[in-house]
């Protein structure tokens, strides 16, 4: 009989592959968490304008830019092919230098990291509403605090990116399925334009905290803290500074 118990606690059972929805996920941030999710033996899906870092030989790959007219369509097909998602790590995130009189590239890089992360999460809602379960991560960045007048677009659209997750996750957590703002500071990817990059991380260690966020299911984490405590008081000085104006 101690060997039947052995075999039938869930504790000791060794927890059942997961399917995962990767947007944005040929390189950085996402590609790290495509590797950590394939070696503890999960199914990955993958979407992003690039092809797979992996290969032909990789999990399922689709290229595609997040902000055509025909993503929206490409999802809903994706989702009636596929078993259902367990969760969705959006990743996707572009960044433009404002550079006047030029102000053609604002609104794409609004397209890209906002307004495409609101149609990934639409598209998956109404599914993991009727399942009762879903867990929707999105990456967001600590940027999202202050103004920034050479990267305007980035900055607005991390701002408009972190409140409507939180947002959406305060009102779909009743309901079974969850939702997680995770604000990045500085990681070793192609994004960060800045000279200067305290605490950077490495994309690894980012996976690593995404990880862990399917576990734990935060409605938002902000990494590092401190970096986060000194991009606040940035943004306090900024108020003053308009205020004042």
């Amino acid at each position: 009989m101690s060997g039947l118990r052995r075999f039938c606690d869930p504790g000791i059972q060794k927890a059942m592959p997961k399917t995962y929805l990767l947007i944005g996920n040929s390189d950085g941030i996402g590609a790290a968490v495509t590797r950590a999710l394939l070696a503890q033996g999960d199914r990955v899906v993958g979407l992003s304008r690039s092809p797979s870092p992996l290969g032909g030989d990789g999990p399922r790959h689709i290229a595609q830019d997040i902000a055509a007219p025909e993503y929206p369509q490409v999802l809903q097909v994706l989702l009636a092919e596929e078993e259902p998602f367990d969760a969705c790590i959006f990743c996707a995130a572009i960044g433009s230098r404002l550079t006047l009189p030029d102000l053609s590239q604002e609104g794409h890089v609004i397209d890209v990291n906002f307004t495409s992360m609101v149609r990934t999460l639409a598209a998956l809602t109404p599914g993991w509403l009727e399942r009762g379960r879903g867990h929707f991560i999105g990456l967001s960045s600590l940027a999202d605090d202050f103004y920034n007048a050479d990267s305007p677009s980035y900055t607005a659209s991390k701002a408009g990116f972190s409140n409507y997750l939180v947002s959406m996750a305060l009102k779909l957590r009743s309901h079974g399925v969850f939702v997680t703002n995770i604000r990045f500071g500085f990681v070793d990817t192609k994004l960060p334009k800045a000279s200067w990059k305290p605490l950077m991380m490495t994309a690894d260690q980012a996976a690593g905290h995404i990880i862990q966020c399917l576990k734990t299911k935060p409605m938002q984490l902000s990494v590092p803290k401190l970096a986060g405590l000194a991009i606040h008081g940035i943004r306090w000085m900024q108020s003053i500074r308009i205020w004042w104006s």
